[in-house]
């Protein structure tokens, strides 16, 4: 396992640095300090190592989430505190976010679409938990949370990675544009 995360993490730095088609086996088997045959055991091929590695990060990311929120018992308050942490995340430059950004191209055509399906999907099934628990409390209204669970992803999606132009792109106006789309949207969420 220990000589797995040396290979990944080697890998992650060229895959940051260089993108998926212009680091090579050779590369990574150098930095990770581990001859090509061993490399290979380990992973398939190069694709292989990128999935793997993407899973990685996904996996800790998820895991980075959930030990943010946990605790909490307001779903209000875990849905505030869940948006800041899904902005901060997002605003830094985590391997991930790259990989979800990844305007240059170097990185998507080599991860296949369900992986990135499968992303959207954890996330909107945390949202939809979180929005069914406040049902049940009766701090939200009554709702499709599978519905309402896809709608704010793409809420929080457009405000992150998928940032359109127009917003202000510094770190305090993101912040602020946060709140405010966390203000509207519990708005909506709240009993009458």
């Amino acid at each position: 396992m220990e000589q797995r995360d040396r290979v990944l993490n080697a890998a992650k730095e060229r895959f940051v640095r260089f993108g998926f088609k212009k680091t090579t086996m050779d590369e990574i088997s150098g930095d990770a300090r581990i001859s090509k045959k061993t490399l290979y055991e380990l992973f398939r091929d190069k694709e292989d190592l990128f999935v793997s590695l993407f899973i990685r990060e996904a996996l800790a990311a998820r895991e980075y989430l959930f030990s943010n929120i946990e605790g909490l018992e307001d779903p209000r308050e875990k849905l505030l505190r869940l948006s800041a942490i899904i902005g901060d995340y997002f605003n830094q430059e985590h391997f991930m976010v790259r990989v979800l950004r990844d305007d240059g191209a170097l990185y998507t055509p080599y991860l296949k679409q369900s992986f990135l399906e499968q992303i959207e999907e954890e996330t909107i099934r945390i949202i939809s938990g979180i929005l069914e628990e406040g049902i049940r409390k009766k701090r939200f209204r009554r709702m499709d949370t599978g519905i309402a669970g896809y709608a704010i992803f793409k809420l929080f999606q457009s405000f992150t990675y998928a940032r359109t132009s127009y917003l202000q792109d510094d770190a305090a106006s993101r912040r602020s544009q946060m709140r405010e789309l966390m203000d509207f949207m519990l708005k909506g969420l709240a009993t009458k």
